[in-house]
C-alpha cells in the first residue's frame, strides 16, 4: 500500500508519499494540480508490481503537525518513521545530513569527511540532490565552499527561506542570486 497527500504548508504545497515502512518522499509541488500524477508515478517506483495507491491525508497527521511546528520555530528535528531507498552511499549521506543540528551549516566537503570519504565531495552533492525528503533530511543546511548556496530541490530561494527560518542572516545576500540562462 502506498499512501499520498498534498500538504499545504507555510512554504509551498508539499506532496507526501509513504509506504507501509514510513515516509518515503516529500516533494515541493509548485504546480499542485499535478500531485495525483506525480504521486502515482512515485508509487510505481516504490512498489513496481501493481501497487495499491490511496490518497489519504489522515495518514500524514504527524508529518503535518511536525512541519507546522518547524515552520513556526517550535521544532528543530523530526521524529517520523522513514522509508529511505537509495544506494548504500546515498542512505549513509542522508543519515549524516540528519546529524546536522538545526541552525547549523556544513559544506559538502565537511559531510564527505564525516563519512570518512574526504574525496567524495561531488558524490555527497549528488546524494543530497537525490534526497527524497527535503526539510526532514535537512540538505538545505549544506552549502558550497565559501558559503555559496548551491542546489536544492525546492530552488535556491526556498533554501534561503529555510535557512533564514533557522536563524541565518546569510550575511551579504548578494551571494544569493537566481541562476541565469544567459
Amino acid at each position: 500500500m502506498v499512501r499520498y497527500a498534498l500538504l499545504r504548508t507555510a512554504m509551498d504545497p508539499l506532496l507526501a508519499v509513504a509506504s507501509d515502512q514510513g515516509l518515503a518522499c516529500l516533494l515541493f509541488m509548485p504546480r499542485a494540480w499535478e500531485h495525483h500524477t506525480r504521486a502515482h508515478a512515485l508509487a510505481r517506483e516504490l512498489e513496481p508490481d501493481d501497487p495499491e495507491i490511496r490518497e489519504d491525508a489522515s495518514g500524514f497527521e504527524d508529518l503535518t503537525d511536525q512541519l507546522a511546528e518547524y515552520f513556526v520555530g517550535r521544532r528543530e528535528e523530526f521524529d517520523l518513521e522513514l522509508d529511505l531507498r537509495g544506494t548504500e552511499f546515498q542512505v549513509r549521506t542522508w543519515r549524516e545530513l540528519q546529524k546536522i543540528p538545526y541552525g547549523n551549516l556544513r559544506t559538502y566537503g565537511e559531510v564527505a569527511r564525516a563519512l570518512k570519504q574526504p574525496k567524495a565531495t561531488r558524490a555527497v552533492g549528488q546524494a543530497a540532490g537525490h534526497n527524497p525528503l527535503p526539510i526532514i533530511i535537512p540538505c538545505h543546511r549544506v552549502i558550497g565552499q565559501g558559503g555559496s548556496l548551491v542546489g536544492f530541490a525546492g530552488g535556491v530561494t526556498t533554501k534561503a527561506r529555510l535557512l533564514r527560518l533557522e536563524g541565518h542572516t546569510l550575511g551579504e545576500s548578494a551571494r544569493l542570486e537566481e541562476p541565469r540562462l544567459f
